[in-house]
Formats: structure tokens, sequence, C-alpha cells
């Protein structure tokens, strides 16, 4: 259990200190919330069937895939 929450910190302070942003040619704002919420459910439930769905590295990872693959947007590290 220490485990996990060590590895939990760790992944919160590294990702706190990098933020993402996307950017579609054609899709705005409100857009890209909608396609998050359905990349969210998906990523949950690949997650959960990979068995690991407690895994928030895993469940970005598949976040990220998504927003890419299926509905076009590009991350922009800002």
């Amino acid at each position: 259990m220490k485990y996990f929450f060590v590895c939990l910190f760790l992944i919160l302070f590294i990702g706190g200190c990098q933020t993402t942003s996307y950017k579609h040619p054609t899709k705005e704002a409100q857009d890209f919330e909608r396609d998050k919420y359905q990349c969210e459910k998906i990523a949950k439930r690949l997650a959960a069937d990979a068995g690991y769905s407690d895994n928030p590295v895993v469940i970005s990872k598949e976040l990220k895939r998504c927003l890419k693959l299926k509905f076009g947007w590009t991350p922009v590290e800002s």
C-alpha cells in the first residue's frame, strides 16, 4: 500500500510540472471536452479489461492515444 501512495505522489508531482493542451485544425474547446469525455470512458474500460483499472498512468496513456487517433487532437506541450 505504501508503494502505491509513493508512486501516486510521484506521478502527480511529475505530471503537475507539465501541462498539456491540445489543438485541432477544425474543432473548438467545447468539442475537445466532449471528445475527452468519450475518450476517458474508453480509456477506463480498456485499462479495466487489461487488469489496470486503478493505474492512472495506463488510463492517461490510453486517453492521449484515443484523443489523437480517434478524434485527431494533437498535444501541445506548454
